[in-house]
């Protein structure tokens, strides 16, 4: 296990996870962030869809360990009220 510093819907979050996990277990296990769902897993559907640095990725496919410093967006954080 690797803790990671992550910037999530503009809040920091830490995390102790294998580095391999993708970002989108990481959200919806590990943080409790289940608007991102599961639905291929072959980054096909976009129902794993989340923004790095703005930029639209499939999370199904994105280990936590590929992020960085990169700011992530969640559906949770496109509104104002969560």
């Amino acid at each position: 296990m690797t803790n990671f510093n992550l910037t999530i819907n503009g809040k920091t979050r830490q995390v102790d996870v294998d580095p391999s996990t993708p970002m989108l277990w990481v959200l919806r296990d590990h943080l409790g962030l289940v608007g991102t769902k599961f639905g291929c897993g072959i980054a096909q559907c976009g129902a794993c869809t989340i923004h790095l640095d703005e930029m639209a990725v499939r999370s199904c496919q994105i280990p936590v360990s590929a992020v960085g410093e990169k700011k992530i967006t969640t559906i949770e954080g496109l509104s104002e009220e969560g």
